[in-house]
């Protein structure tokens, strides 16, 4: 006869993707030990291994539901406007509140995706290029012409990312700052310019 699965079944297993994203994140997935993850979680090597056959495992499915869930919320955002503009002011809000509320799975996927084997790697990697491909299509709405080019539209869709995915570095959400107007900020620079000219004023008479 089949086990039956505890009712707080997922809510065991979210609370230990929490704790081994504050982990990795805070010392890298390498230094992390099982037993240091069982501690944080206030449990015990055996309890996690109930939920997870390996460190591993926990690791891909960390990086695979953040991948999801960035690319629901990019999708959810482009639905919102037909106009490109509109558009990539809601992708960058849209990813910039994921970033905001799950900052240590956002530094796990930045920096630790190496560590899981090739085949899984490959997995997470083509969410990431959907993520690229989706921005990239409404840039070259925004410049046709110049993004028309193949050489042209990856470079400046990843020099767009750059701007958002290491704000991790120094943004602090209780700062200043709310994630939404950080965004905001992003698609300025990036559709304006940080430099650009101050609209010509109509002459008198």
């Amino acid at each position: 006869m089949a086990r039956t699965r505890a009712e707080d079944y997922g809510d065991k297993r979210a609370l230990i993707f929490e704790r081994a994203a504050e982990l990795f994140a805070e010392q890298g997935f390498a230094r992390t030990s099982i037993a240091e993850l069982a501690t944080r979680c206030q449990g015990s090597k055996s309890w996690i291994y109930h939920y997870f056959p390996a460190k591993e495992a926990i690791l891909y499915e960390i990086l695979r539901d953040h991948m999801h869930l960035l690319l629901t919320s990019a999708e959810q955002a482009l639905r919102s406007s037909h106009e490109p503009r509109r558009q990539l002011r809601a992708v960058l809000r849209a990813l910039m509140a994921v970033y905001a509320h799950a900052q240590a799975k956002h530094v796990v996927l930045l920096n630790e995706l190496a560590c899981l084997p090739a085949a899984q790697q490959h997995e997470i990697r083509v969410l990431e290029r959907q993520l690229v491909a989706m921005v990239a299509g409404v840039l070259k709405e925004l410049a046709p012409r110049r993004l028309a080019q193949p050489p042209l539209a990856t470079p400046v869709t990843m020099l767009l990312f750059g701007m958002i995915n290491w704000t991790y570095t120094w943004y602090q959400a209780g700062g200043p700052l709310r994630p939404e107007q950080l965004a905001d900020l992003a698609a300025d620079l990036f559709l304006n310019g940080a430099a650009a000219p101050a609209p010509a004023r109509r002459m008198a008479g």
